[in-house]
């Protein structure tokens, strides 16, 4: 996610996954509603992982919902320090320097078992290995250029999941190869600061890590909407969005905002097998309970065709709205 689509996110809309998912109900008796009226909400912005984070708590002590939002920030510069290519002292960063980590931290070794079971069952189309692909686009980005089958070969060379070796006192990565968990680590983050939130009593909450997890209900008692951009038309009203029920994650990823040409044939979503981005989607999103695997799994599907994105759904339990490059859009559920 990024700050130009987190206007949307700010717009309550009516329509969402519901309809396709019938079981999840969000309904609310007089007693609940009574409740909601009664909440105080307490909110944090700040920036984060490169980008605009956007945290709001409720609950019927204001005071508690404060103390809530104190210990996610404090949660989210922990998961910083362990996870951000935007921190040059990150794990990550110094594991990408040197080739070893010693006694990484256990929830960097969490984020990387999740990403190698996404990895193994997507059939390699998520790797986060794939920092050496980006480092080649950027480079030829900057010097008003694509990059020549040479350097994509070469880059695509030091990419592979598979030889990641990782143990509970060591990351040991081959030399020349390097690790990016843009694509998951945000939504880790937001899992992890739901968790946090249930363990000190709050029970409603949007949690805005990059990608979003909620609990309970917004204000005013009803159900959490996000709308979706729209990217062929980005000065409009989204006319896509999602109902996001209680305990459950959103997460989007687009071609639209970090792209390496106008035209976004080519953008920061790359195939490891081919090392240039696929071509049938400009936006997913995917809905799931959690959010580090819907954020994971918005980059699996960009590489799926339209014919195999429903049954991909099924296997993974999950919703998905799409936009295609023609700017239709296409919904599935599990």
């Amino acid at each position: 996610m990024n700050p130009t689509r987190r206007q949307y996110l700010r717009l309550g809309m009516g329509l969402g996954f519901l309809a396709a998912c019938p079981t999840l109900s969000v309904a609310a008796d007089a007693s609940e509603r009574d409740l909601a009226a009664r909440l105080s909400w307490r909110e944090r912005s700040l920036l984060g992982f490169g980008t605009t984070l956007w945290l709001r708590a409720g609950d019927l002590s204001a005071d508690k919902a404060e103390a809530a939002l104190d210990k996610s920030v404090q949660l989210l510069r922990q998961t910083e320090s362990q996870m951000s290519l935007f921190d040059e002292h990150s794990e990550i960063s110094r594991l990408n320097r040197a080739s070893e980590l010693r006694k990484p931290s256990r929830e960097l070794l969490q984020v990387i078992a999740l990403s190698s079971t996404i990895s193994s069952a997507s059939h390699g189309t998520f790797d986060i290995t794939m920092q050496p692909l980006w480092t080649v686009w950027a480079r030829a980005q900057a010097e008003s250029r694509l990059p020549t089958q040479r350097e994509l070969q070469a880059a695509r060379a030091r990419v592979n999941w598979q030889v990641l070796k990782h143990a509970t006192n060591s990351l040991v990565l081959p030399k020349g190869m390097s690790l990016s968990l843009n694509g998951i680590a945000q939504g880790f983050a937001a899992d992890a600061l739901r968790t946090q939130m249930q363990a000190m009593g709050i029970r409603h909450a949007m949690l805005d890590t990059g990608e979003t997890a909620v609990l309970g209900e917004a204000p005013g008692g009803v159900p959490w909407r996000f709308g979706i951009e729209d990217v062929h038309r980005p000065d409009s009203a989204p006319v896509q969005a999602a109902t996001v029920p209680d305990g459950y994650a959103i997460a989007t990823s687009s071609d639209a905002h970090t792209t390496f040409t106008e035209d976004r044939v080519h953008h920061h979503i790359l195939d490891p097998r081919t090392g240039d981005s696929p071509g049938w989607w400009s936006s997913v999103t995917v809905m799931a309970k959690s959010a580090a695997l819907a954020d994971g799994l918005t980059k699996v599907f960009f590489m799926l065709p339209p014919s195999q994105v429903q049954q991909a759904a099924k296997r993974w339990g999950v919703a998905v709205i799409l936009q295609d490059k023609q700017g239709r859009w296409r919904r599935f559920a599990a």
